[in-house]
Parts: structure tokens; C-alpha cells; sequence
């Protein structure tokens, strides 16, 4: 996982605006969640800094963090998916439902 931490490194500014990181991360980091994040202090408030009313991201303290969050797979796709919704009815029903 520290090759995408070291790669986003390398690719995002020192310090950058807060509601950019969508843009700048190709939508990797949702802004929003991180909004909700800090608001319950997941986050440690030295990840940021203001500019006025701009919440501005400190890149390296930021990726810190965030690199504790990455796991190599996500346990779901360890289980078979599962399919919401009515069940499909198989070819020979669907022909008779289809003749009435």
C-alpha cells in the first residue's frame, strides 16, 4: 500500500485546497467522507490548516493517515455477490409468460 501513498505523494501539491481533492486524486478520495471524517474526529486536525474559511490539506500528514486506512482487498470480494431483487425466472418460464 505504500506504493499508491508514495505515488499520490508525488502527484499532489505540498498544501492544496480541501474541495479539490476529488480532482486531484482521480475521485480515489471523496471530500465529503473526508468532511465527515474529521467532523468526528477520525482524522488528526494537524492534516489541515485554514486559509480563511478553506479548509486546506497538508499533503504528507493527510496521506499519513490515509495510508493507515488501505487494505490489499476488500473483504467483499471474498463472498459470492449477491443478486438484490426478484428472482429471474428461468428460460422455459419466461417463454410461457411471454405466450399468455
Amino acid at each position: 500500500m505504500l506504493d499508491v501513498v508514495e505515488e499520490l505523494k508525488a502527484a499532489l501539491p505540498p498544501i492544496f485546497l480541501g474541495s479539490r481533492i476529488g480532482d486531484l486524486t482521480g475521485g480515489a478520495i471523496h471530500w465529503p467522507t473526508i468532511q465527515n471524517k474529521r467532523a468526528l474526529r477520525l482524522i488528526p486536525p494537524e492534516c489541515f490548516c485554514y486559509s480563511g474559511r478553506q479548509v486546506l490539506v497538508k499533503r504528507d500528514a493527510f496521506l499519513a493517515w490515509w495510508g493507515t486506512t488501505l487494505t490489499d482487498t476488500s473483504p467483499c470480494f471474498d463472498k459470492p455477490e449477491k443478486r438484490r431483487g426478484r428472482p429471474r425466472c428461468s428460460d422455459q418460464e419466461g417463454r410461457e409468460h411471454a405466450a399468455r
